[in-house]
């Protein structure tokens, strides 16, 4: 990922397996799970320090911390985000997609693990506040706002961690599966219709989601004590050392749960 574009599987041993558990009707999501994970190793070195990772991991911890403040649409605009106080929820986003697009923009790069991170903050940050104003169809700016100051809470942002870190978790499995998938649909393969390659799709994501689970009370003392130790604020390299480890707890949880004894 990052620099590593997939046109073809590549051809070692781990991604053969891969593929083969892929074809095999009777392999289940946990052990393809944990053969893309292992296959995707060398990968995930490569992008452990992608900068667009983590300037979108800096971003939703900023969001927290704003929360916390007398005056959080101040604190976003000294960060740079572009909003104000009568923001609706797609206009949040809005400002989330077109901060990260920026600061890409200046960095000159654009990284896919850095897209799929983006797309999943907005993702996050948008169902987030959607549960949080119980589906009301047009939120007034003071029910966006309280929905907004929930954020610093430690709970609330160990939530929105854990969908944030689920989703890209969830993506870039299907950033390494859809090859596999892809040249198994057909007669006679394991997918005989796009809508059991979808019911794939669903059952791993619904993996991932069980695996995040491990990470959301972690996320929200994370983001406690590390605020509390940083009289309010909390340091970019810290930030950036806790996504990534966010990301390595979820991927050993899926290991963890292909294994015969797991529950």
């Amino acid at each position: 990922m990052g620099h590593i574009r997939l046109g073809t599987l590549p051809k070692t041993r781990p991604w053969i397996k891969v593929v083969e558990l892929v074809a095999d009707a009777q392999a289940d999501v946990p052990a393809i799970a944990k053969a893309t994970l292992d296959a995707s190793d060398k990968a995930f070195q490569a992008i452990q320090n992608d900068p667009g990772f983590t300037e979108t991991v800096v971003l939703m911890t900023e969001l927290a911390i704003a929360a916390k403040q007398k005056d959080p649409v101040r604190h976003l605009n000294q960060v740079g985000l572009d909003i104000h106080e009568h923001c609706s929820v797609p206009e949040i986003a809005s400002a989330i997609q077109s901060f990260l697009d920026d600061k890409a923009s200046l960095r000159r790069s654009h990284s896919d693990f850095a897209e799929l991170s983006q797309n999943a903050l907005v993702g996050a940050i948008t169902s987030h506040l959607g549960d949080k104003l119980g589906g009301l169809f047009t939120p007034s700016p003071a029910e966006v706002n309280n929905a907004m100051s929930h954020l610093g809470r430690p709970g609330e942002f160990g939530k929105l961690a854990r969908t944030f870190f689920e989703r890209v978790s969830h993506n870039c499995m299907l950033y390494f599966l859809s090859k596999a998938a892809g040249a198994e649909v057909g007669e006679g393969k394991r997918f005989a219709t796009i809508k059991q390659v979808k019911d794939f799709e669903a059952a791993m994501a619904k993996h991932s989601r069980e695996a995040s689970v491990i990470v959301e009370e972690y996320c929200g003392d994370w983001f406690s004590s590390k605020r509390w130790e940083g009289g309010g604020k909390i340091d970019r390299k810290l930030t950036s050392g806790f996504g990534w480890y966010a990301i390595e707890k979820i991927r050993g949880e899926m290991r963890a749960r292909a294994q015969p004894d797991a529950s």
